[in-house]
């Protein structure tokens, strides 16, 4: 201990000089962690924070997307494509010929909404996206939106 002591006596210079390095390096190491933490999110948590805690009570069924398909075999040329729960979300997926009218598809999801149970109508929001098989169409894309139901009243109907 002491030729340590004597060392940095002889070298006061040379040792000032290695303690500020030391003490910038250690400053410059703490903010560039609080930096990357800053920017980079914490993936241990959801992303959807605790909205799921609502909805993990009342799950949507499995046969859900069978159900879907069977309603839409009263409907022409209308095919399911995608069915995604995420959360609070049900998304959907319908692909339309091109020269399928759009207040058909209208009245088509209005009436979709009765495949869903009440809980599930409650506690979910339903986003339908309408698609053409064609991938130039004029008039599709379509995007309609149920919102669930708050302080227990909702739209029977897609928001287009």
């Amino acid at each position: 201990m002491n030729n340590l002591i004597n060392l940095i006596k002889k070298n006061k210079k040379k040792s000032t000089i290695i303690g500020v390095g030391l003490v910038v390096l250690i400053i410059f190491i703490v903010i560039l962690y609080c930096t990357i933490s800053y920017l980079i999110p914490n993936s241990k948590k959801s992303v959807y924070g605790d909205r799921c805690d609502i909805t993990a009570e009342h799950p949507v069924d499995s046969k859900r997307k069978s159900s879907i398909k069977k309603f839409l075999e009263d409907y022409k040329n209308y095919n399911l494509k995608e069915f995604e729960v995420k959360c609070n979300l049900i998304d959907i997926v319908i692909e339309v010929d091109d020269s399928t009218n759009f207040s058909n598809v209208k009245k088509m999801g209005k009436s979709l909404l009765s495949v869903f149970s009440k809980d599930e109508v409650k506690y979910y929001d339903i986003q339908l996206l309408i698609k053409s098989k064609k991938d130039n169409s004029e008039y599709y894309p379509q995007i309609g939106t149920h919102h669930k139901q708050i302080n227990g009243s909702s739209n029977d109907d897609f928001v287009w």
